[in-house]
């Protein structure tokens, strides 16, 4: 006799499950779609790469074309070598020290006791061949008083969100990497700045411009104090998805004189009216190297330790950078093609430019494929779950101490003392 499945009973909450023979029909179909992309995608690099063997002689036909045309995607600017032109690895001075911050933070969150927020700003200095202990530390910040949780942008008061904070957060890991490469400078030291991730300020574009010409007057008033100390910046980008040298690519594949996206007669708004529902996307000159990324082409071009030509971005707001504006090149540093972003002044001054390469791929060899100090400056920075609990007790423990009314939500309760 069989036995009969015993149901929950009623009130009782049964053990939720995921139903692992669902989610395995379809890791099956995502699988056998992912290996038909590989394929499509193989035969998307080899065209990639032809484009780019055919533009190496006639690279610079290929910069009057980017000049004159207009795209819906961004392009590398000012080009003045050849895509594929390779830089190899200058040596790194023997007496040489690495300034880098990171931050986190702990949001504002209503639920809670208070409507505070905290900024944790990591920071390392790294000093090799003076046989002097490297700076590791970090700084905290509680923002609280009435003018700092609340702000007054384009005519609105508004209170600070997530947004704001990370706003805030990455001026601060800015204008602390310049204080903390200008005193270490004045202590004898000869210094390079790294930060984690771009130096272009893309979430600005679209915001109020008081909030945007504040924030960029901070920030830019950072780099500045670095340029005039000749103390060369750079954002470095670990595992870069941008495509503009591929765009290039796609731009050399198009056959007008000069392109116009909006304007496209490959484009459905040029087809009869009965077939523009029909259309796939596919059949653009320009479509065949869509998807590839400009890491994974240069990883077929540069050896390890090499590095590309610098291009200059065309990101809309680095009109606003002045000399500041932003430039980049791809470094080869051995696990993956990592993206280094700096300043105009340092990309012309071939000693700085040198400089930034050799630092560069030594701190990722240092770090086993990422910046040693970048890694050290984050670990210091990080805000863990633990931390961020033990902070809302202190936070609740002094608030009753000193007989000020604190109040929790449920919601935040439950999630901070949740059962099974």
């Amino acid at each position: 006799m069989r036995r009969r499945r015993r149901r929950p009973r009623c009130g009782t909450r049964a053990k939720a499950m995921l139903d692992l023979g669902a989610v395995k029909t379809q890791i099956d179909a995502m699988v056998v779609q992912q290996r038909a992309g590989q394929l499509d995608f193989q035969q998307k690099l080899v065209l990639a790469l032809a484009q780019q063997e055919r533009w190496a002689t006639g690279w610079e036909e290929l910069a009057a074309k980017i000049e004159r045309s207009r795209t819906s995607w961004l392009l590398p600017a000012g080009l003045s070598e050849p895509l594929d032109q390779t830089h190899p690895l200058p040596a790194r001075p023997p007496t040489l020290s690495v300034a880098a911050t990171d931050g986190s933070q702990i949001f504002p969150d209503r639920h809670e006791v208070a409507g505070c927020f905290l900024i944790n700003i990591g920071y390392i200095l790294l000093p090799y061949g003076t046989g002097e202990r490297p700076l590791m530390s970090s700084k905290p910040s509680l923002f609280y008083r009435e003018e700092e949780v609340y702000e007054d942008w384009g005519g609105r008061r508004i209170l600070v969100n997530r947004e704001l904070v990370g706003f805030r957060r990455g001026l601060m890991e800015f204008t602390e990497l310049a204080a903390l490469s200008l005193a270490a400078q004045e202590e004898g030291h000869r210094v390079v700045a790294l930060s984690d991730g771009t130096l272009i300020l893309w979430s600005l574009e679209g915001k109020p411009i008081d909030f945007k010409q504040d924030y960029l007057e901070a920030v830019l008033g950072a780099f500045e104090q670095l340029r005039q100390a000749h103390i060369p910046v750079a954002g470095y980008i670990s595992r870069p998805g941008s495509q503009e040298l591929v765009n290039a690519l796609k731009l050399g594949l198009c056959p007008l004189a000069a392109a116009d996206c909006d304007r496209c007669p490959w484009k459905p708004d040029s087809l009869p009216a009965a077939e523009r529902g029909l259309w796939s996307g596919e059949g653009l000159p320009c479509g065949g190297i869509e998807g590839v990324s400009d890491a994974v082409l240069l990883r077929q071009v540069l050896e390890r330790g090499e590095r590309s030509p610098v291009f200059r971005s065309s990101s809309r707001i680095l009109d606003e950078y002045g000399p500041h504006r932003v430039c980049f090149f791809y470094l080869h540093v051995g696990p993956e093609i990592a993206r280094l972003e700096i300043p105009a002044w340092v990309a012309e001054d071939r000693e700085l430019l040198d400089l930034v390469h050799a630092c560069a791929f030594d701190q990722a060899e240092k770090g086993q494929g990422y910046p040693v100090s970048l890694a050290e400056a984050h670990e210091r920075a990080v805000v863990r779950n633990a931390d961020r609990e033990a902070f809302y007790r202190f936070l609740e423990q002094t608030f009753i101490k000193n007989d000020i009314r604190a109040g929790i939500s449920t919601k935040s309760l439950k999630k901070r003392y949740a059962g099974i």
